[in-house]
């Protein structure tokens, strides 16, 4: 039955030309019997088409003009015929048994929505540093996750190349809107795709991560500005889930994020409380009680790690509410719980 499951690699690629080349050599290099290979570019101005070009009809190539990530993943997805979908950045490497590996599973478990599987960092010459994300086994989650998602809003996704997605459950989320995703289209699926069936987190390395500095993450300085930013994503995120998760079948999520126990969140908010109170979005926050709430969602949640971890996060949260001013940004300063 394994076999008979065609993977579609999507590359989505934009002003990559230096990478692009070894992303699709590593998606054709798969020792699975049935993939496919599509190349989307979104509008690159660099040599990346050349790039492309040069594989000729191993691959289906979609140009098109620039329009985002977002754009990339529908156009991508709209060309793709696998029963299986994963979408792979351009600076981003797959093992040569990833494919194989997801198909196996998604053969053994029919009605899963998507799996997860562990990264390999690699620096920008394709070196591994020696470190995975995550760096523990046994923190991807596996199981219907619709309900926890609904309690506590979080729980541990992976970026882009560290999913692969059943097509029939991407189908009832995409198109997604391109204009509000032109980068971090991963964490609309991530938002949605917990109410489209039950998940599978492997241990197994199946791709290589590429942090070489330019990634959309990289460069981020945590002030209060950084937190305001991460406090609007997650209104966003939950209002996204708001619109969508009853009709795919589950209506009751809250209206709000702040009726879920989201120790990330909640650290959000009281990191930009902390820092800067005058222009903190939500004047209503009193730091204690996000402190205590934060904490105790902290502990209640599970999937957050060990009790040694959970346990850090609750003291941090509170530490952070009851400090003074001074000691409180030093705290912030020196880490930040996220939910990854």
């Amino acid at each position: 039955m394994t076999r008979s499951l065609r993977v579609s690699v999507i590359v989505n690629n934009f002003n990559y030309e230096r990478y692009v080349g070894a992303a699709v050599e590593s998606a054709l290099a798969q020792d699975h019997p049935d993939v496919e290979v599509v190349v989307v570019d979104d509008g690159s101005t660099d040599g990346s088409t050349e790039v492309i070009a040069g594989f000729g009809d191993r691959i289906v190539p979609v140009l098109k003009p620039n329009g985002g990530q977002g754009s990339a993943f529908n156009a991508g997805f709209a060309a793709a015929s696998g029963d299986v979908v994963i979408f792979l950045d351009a600076d981003d490497r797959l093992a040569p048994h990833a494919a194989s590996r997801v198909a196996q599973v998604f053969a053994e478990q029919p009605a899963l929505a998507s799996v997860q599987y562990r990264l390999d960092v690699i620096d920008g010459q394709g070196h591994s540093i020696g470190t995975a994300r995550p760096r523990r086994t046994g923190v991807l989650p596996s199981g219907d996750l619709a309900r926890h998602v609904i309690r506590f809003r979080s729980y541990h996704w992976q970026p882009t190349t560290g999913n692969a997605y059943a097509a029939s459950a991407l189908r009832k989320i995409l198109p997604l809107p391109e204009g509000r995703y032109r980068i971090e289209a991963d964490a609309y699926v991530a938002e949605l795709i917990p109410f489209c069936g039950p998940m599978r987190g492997l241990d197994d390395v199946l791709s290589e991560y590429r942090v070489h500095g330019a990634n959309n993450y990289r460069g981020a300085t945590p002030d209060a500005a950084f937190f305001r930013k991460k406090i609007a994503r997650i209104e966003e995120g939950h209002a996204l889930v708001v619109a969508h998760a009853p009709e795919l079948g589950w209506p009751d999520v809250p209206s709000s994020p702040d009726a879920a126990l989201d120790a990330a969140f909640m650290g959000f908010r009281l990191a930009s409380l902390r820092l800067d109170p005058a222009n903190h979005p939500a004047q209503h926050d009193r730091r204690m009680r996000l402190g205590l709430r934060g904490a105790y969602a902290a502990l209640a949640n599970r999937q957050l790690g060990g009790a040694k971890a959970r346990s850090a996060r609750a003291a941090w949260l509170v530490a952070v509410a009851v400090a003074p001013s001074a000691a409180a940004r030093r705290l912030i300063g020196r880490w930040t719980p996220d939910v990854r």
